[in-house]
């Protein structure tokens, strides 16, 4: 195996243990590292609105560890990781803003 496919594996599962953590929490979560989460009151389902934020999150880790298991050329597989982390975090900050804290926030 590559260190470019064991990158992109080793992320995925990043990825997935953080999606683990935000199921299980009960407190509200963010997927930005600097700020702070939405506060309890101002959320209409903790539970619910974690859980959400968890799947989109194990999708993204899922996206890495399938291009480090089915991409076995090193260059295209080093490509497909910059792309998924660079372009992919918008893609994925997109779907928490507008989707996810449009339909949980009161």
């Amino acid at each position: 195996m590559s260190v470019e496919r064991g990158i992109a594996i080793a992320i995925g599962f990043m990825m997935i243990c953080v999606s683990i953590y935000y199921y299980f929490s009960k407190k509200p979560v963010t997927i930005y590292n600097n700020s702070n989460p939405p506060r309890i009151d101002q959320i209409t389902n903790i539970r619910s609105y974690n859980h959400a934020t968890s799947r989109l999150m194990l999708i993204y880790g899922i996206v890495f560890i399938f291009e480090g298991l089915m991409i076995h050329d090193k260059l295209i597989c080093f490509f497909l990781v910059v792309l998924t982390v660079m372009p992919g975090i918008v893609i994925v900050i997109a779907i928490y803003e507008s989707v996810i804290l449009k339909k949980y926030l009161k």
